[in-house]
């Protein structure tokens, strides 16, 4: 049924949203502060926007269709991949953690450190030539070239420390 509403373009529709409030709330900051936003929410709402029309107004043959043909490895034990995916899990909420706390300049280093010390049992010198590189890619990129304030962690913000 051609313009059909169903639930596959629920998720397309509250992506265009937080896109658009994205780009909205950004209007009146300056352009340094604005531009990182920007520069992810209008390739997001614009990509969104095609795909809340192809929900709406596509063919059933398309809405029905796979994009990719995805399949899942059949070699390696449910238990095990369920096992990582959790692991991985973990991992992605420590970091955002770790940004709230920590902040983002410091949270990438320290996590770079750990993940690779601790999940990727790495040894020392790559460990700490590749935080090292983080910290300066951090340092560098966006606080001396770019000025690109971050927030602090809720760390320093409690101590007063800048």
């Amino acid at each position: 049924m051609k313009g059909r509403l169903d639930f596959q373009v629920v998720p397309a529709l509250a992506t265009l949203l937080v896109a658009a409030y994205a780009l909205y709330s950004s209007l009146y900051w300056p352009l340094r502060t604005a531009l990182f936003p920007r520069a992810i929410a209008i390739p997001l709402f614009l990509l969104a926007l095609i795909e809340t029309v192809l929900c709406l107004i596509g063919s059933e043959k398309v809405r029905e269709g796979h994009a990719v043909d995805f399949e899942l490895t059949t070699d390696v034990d449910p238990l095990i991949a369920q096992r990582r995916t959790l692991a991985i899990g973990t991992w992605i909420v420590g970091f955002f953690g770790m940004i709230l706390l920590a902040g983002f300049p410091l949270a990438v280093p320290i996590f770079v450190f750990a993940y690779l010390k601790l999940a990727g049992r790495e040894g020392w010198l790559l460990t700490t030539v590749l935080t090292a590189t983080s910290w300066l890619f951090m340092e560098g990129l966006f606080n001396r070239l770019l000025h690109i304030p971050f927030a602090e962690g809720w760390i320093f913000s409690l101590f007063g420390a800048t």
